[in-house]
């Protein structure tokens, strides 16, 4: 395709084509969205100024030819992205108190699947108690609505208004919103909402020459990340609905893109019109010990990937997603760039991958001989046993031309996750101490977790001093502390006020929680 060509003569054979498409109607779905893929590609890939006018002209007249397309051409392209359109779907209740208040989008509920828990069970929790009988009346959902005089114009924002009574219990608010299984209707008003409009650009446009595909990603890996950029609270808001946006574009979700934790937020320019945000999850939402911190990558400030890593001192799983109009770019360099914030934010030197990446359950992977991609930048399969089947394959791949593994041992590869060891002993990972602990609880408290956490709260207050005071914050990680203290059998008062200032910082700021969990664990 030569819109992924950059060989220094194509630019102006792109910017006919351009004209060329401008003046043309797509005929059918699949035309439009591969239209508007191969914009979006070209837009955040451009070759130089004149490049980047035209590929914007043609946006615009894209736009403008789906304002005046009819509205089965819309229909047929729901849940695309694109302006005019639908998303029809479902999504938490925090992501959509968030967007409703989004003024370029209209939010509206569709309809609730018939295996979703009926409103009279669910409203019986929330509503005034002199209205609980009608909820007992055996009403279907439309019926209650019409009962308590609910217009079809507010009923989302009157759901979300009543499970609101469950905001201080998060993981409650969510079993509960997702059991009624109802799906929303998003439209897409404006150009901002949508995939053409949705850009956080913070620095100069990189003019794309070349695509390149071969580097040394070992150079990449160890060079030092710039000082994250300085964002105003206005650039705050616009970076965070930017990252919201860009999964609800493509109909998907992610707890720290949700959940997102302003004060952990990061933003590093990078190289080539790279920029990546990280960030975490306040303190309700963090998982036990390790950090689970997300990320949406940027190419001249349109979203391209997005994912995150568990952390967890010198270990962390790694995730990968690039959307599907950017596939033909860099990918190799994109991915070193994500390890690279990682391991220089983190100081992590251990990343592995799990097997849906590479294939388990994930046809594309299969396919695409995705495990090749991650092996050729140093990954290797855990399991003893397939890391020497990959030293075969791959001296097969090297000596016989145009050779390919057969999807059987693709699929054999599956069997392990994937790991990137860069430097130093191989750290312990969050699954080598949670087991322990199971094992723990079942042993020394007869698998009674109540008495369990009691008893090792009691005995880690009494080591840390009585005197000490927690938040409500602190006191969710001083109980994951407290089981870790007795498993490591921590009792030395130098280890034992990392223990403290881990249970300070855990809430609040996850890079100096890592550090000190390096130093606690090693």
């Amino acid at each position: 395709m030569i819109a992924t060509v950059y060989d220094g003569q194509q630019a102006n054979h792109k910017i006919q084509l351009l004209q060329s498409l401008k003046k043309l109607t797509p005929l059918t779905a699949k035309q439009w969205l591969e239209y508007n893929d191969l914009l979006l590609f070209m837009a955040s890939h451009p070759e130089n100024e004149i490049h980047e006018q035209a590929i914007q002209g043609a946006i615009r007249a894209f736009n403008q030819k789906i304002k005046n397309s009819t509205e089965a051409v819309r229909d047929n392209l729901r849940d695309s992205g694109i302006l005019h359109t639908q998303i029809v779907t479902r999504f938490t209740h925090d992501l959509l108190s968030w967007l409703i208040t989004d003024n370029d989008c209209k939010v509206v509920l569709d309809s609730f699947d018939k295996k979703g828990t009926e409103l009279n069970e669910l409203l019986r929790l929330t509503l005034p108690t002199i209205e609980h009988e009608e909820t007992m009346a055996g009403k279907s959902n439309e019926e209650l609505f019409e009962t308590l005089g609910v217009k079809p114009a507010k009923r989302l924002e009157f759901l979300l208004d009543e499970f609101s009574h469950f905001n201080e219990h998060g993981l409650l608010k969510d079993h509960l919103w997702d059991a009624m299984k109802v799906y929303v209707s998003i439209y897409l008003k404006n150009v901002e909402a949508t995939k053409h409009g949705n850009q956080f650009l913070n620095a100069p446009i990189f003019y794309q020459s070349q695509i390149i595909k071969k580097f040394d990603h070992h150079a990449l890996l160890s060079q030092p990340l710039p000082t994250p950029t300085k964002l105003d609270n206005k650039k705050k808001e616009e970076l965070i609905k930017c990252i919201r946006r860009s999964l609800l574009l493509t109909v998907r979700e992610t707890d720290p893109t949700t959940y997102l934790h302003e004060a952990s937020l990061r933003y590093y320019e990078l190289e080539r019109g790279v920029a990546i945000a990280i960030y975490g999850m306040p303190a309700s939402r963090q998982l036990a010990l390790q950090s689970y911190i997300g990320y949406t990558l940027y190419k001249n400030g349109f979203p391209v990937a997005y994912g995150g890593s568990w952390i967890f001192g010198r270990a962390a799983l790694f995730g990968i997603n690039i959307f599907d109009p950017y596939r033909g770019g860099e990918s190799g360099m994109l991915m070193c760039q994500l390890l690279r914030v990682y391991r220089m934010a983190f100081g992590v030197n251990y990343f592995e991958v799990e097997p849906y990446q590479y294939g388990k359950d994930n046809p594309d992977g299969i396919q695409s001989g995705a495990f090749w991609f991650y092996h050729r930048f140093g990954f290797q399969p855990v399991d003893k046993e397939l890391n020497l089947l990959t030293q075969k394959e791959a001296e097969k791949i090297k000596s016989k031309k145009g050779y390919r593994s057969s999807e059987q041992i693709l699929h054999r590869f599956t069997e392990s996750n994937i790991a990137l060891h860069l430097s130093g002993n191989k750290p312990i990972r969050i699954n080598d101490i949670a087991p322990k602990i199971t094992a723990m609880i079942s042993k020394r408290f007869h698998a009674n977790r109540v008495q369990a956490m009691k008893e090792c709260s009691a005995i880690l207050k009494q080591k840390l001093g009585a005197a000490q005071r927690f938040n409500e914050e602190e006191k969710i990680a001083f109980k994951e502390i407290a089981l870790l203290v007795e498993y490591l059998n921590i009792n030395d008062a130098k280890r034992l006020d990392l223990c403290l200032q881990l249970i300070r910082t855990k809430p609040s700021n996850p890079y100096l929680y890592n550090e000190l969990l390096k130093k606690l664990i090693g």
